[in-house]
């Protein structure tokens, strides 16, 4: 089905535009790590709650403005209402199965900035005396 061929390349787009902007961010806050990785998280999180608002409030309407539909040419489109319910739901899919990864992403950077963060303590705990 070409619409949600077309649909997941477009997410996937933006979730590498989304990488990129917290990479940046990421690499300008190096020096340090644990909060160049909550930052990093933090867009990550703020992505995944994109999406799910995104899909939550997927109405008719919205889907048929959506850019996965509109780039599609009329002769690739599903025809009638039982066209483009298919296509509507499974784009609803394709949000929360983005929103999932970019959440799991934030998990991991989370814990990353919590050992780095905890890391450094230990360090000094740990130093002989």
């Amino acid at each position: 089905m070409p619409c949600a061929r077309f649909a997941f390349f477009t997410l996937a787009r933006d979730s590498v535009f989304v990488a990129l902007a917290a990479g940046t961010l990421m690499v300008g806050f190096s020096f340090e790590p644990p909060l160049a990785f909550m930052i990093g998280a933090t867009v990550a999180l703020i992505f995944s709650i994109g999406l799910l608002a995104r899909g939550y409030f997927l109405t008719e309407e919205c889907f048929l403005r959506s850019e996965a539909w509109q780039a599609l040419q009329p002769d690739e489109r599903p025809t009638g209402e039982w066209g483009w319910r298919p296509a509507q739901a499974q784009f609803k899919i394709l949000l929360l199965r983005f929103a999932k990864g970019a959440s799991a992403i934030a998990s991991i950077l989370y814990g990353a900035a919590l050992v780095l963060s905890t890391g450094g303590a230990l360090a000094g705990f740990l130093a002989p005396s």
